[in-house]
């Protein structure tokens, strides 16, 4: 869950990074595949907490 939780902060400093480079039109999907990122990242995070709960305990 950490390893998810780095990469959703990794993701979100990228994003940030770029939203103040001012990039012209033809780089702009790199925003898109940050938010991407993001969004896949807590959909991940969402799936291993629900999984985690299921799982009965040894």
């Amino acid at each position: 869950m950490r390893a998810i939780t780095v990469g959703i902060a990794l993701w979100s400093v990228a994003l940030l990074v770029l939203l103040a480079a001012d990039l012209d039109h033809t780089h702009r999907w790199w925003i898109w595949t940050c938010a991407t990122g993001i969004a896949l990242g807590f959909f991940g995070l969402l799936y291993v907490r629900r999984r985690d709960r299921k799982t009965p305990k040894a």
